[in-house]
């Protein structure tokens, strides 16, 4: 047999029943559906580390604004949304994405 330790002892170990681990993650996302309008300018994206902390309305005015600075892109709207996250306290992960849609109806 192979080399040192007592591999048998190891293996009894890993073997026994082990409770089930809790659920940590929902399969199932909370999804808002609407129609996209000629006055939609972007659609956003967002963890629940972002909206634990942060309304609808509060992350529609900081992408709105962060997209109204010169030089002004889809990536600076999430940068500020994240940041508006973090300096709210939220304390779980977050992660956003801002697509920017204008006049995406022609």
């Amino acid at each position: 047999s192979g080399g040192g330790g007592d591999s048998g002892a190891e293996a009894s170990a890993l073997s026994g029943d082990v409770p089930p681990l809790p659920e940590l993650l929902l399969a199932e996302p909370t999804v808002t559906e609407r129609e996209i309008d000629a006055s939609d300018r972007f659609v956003i994206l967002a963890c629940d580390g972002v909206w634990d902390v942060i309304s609808d309305k509060q992350a529609c005015d900081y992408v709105r604004q962060a997209l109204s600075e010169e030089g002004g892109s889809a990536q600076s709207a999430v940068r500020k949304l994240v940041g508006e996250a973090y300096a709210a306290g939220s304390l779980d992960n977050i992660s956003a994405i801002v697509a920017v849609i204008n006049n995406f109806l022609g």
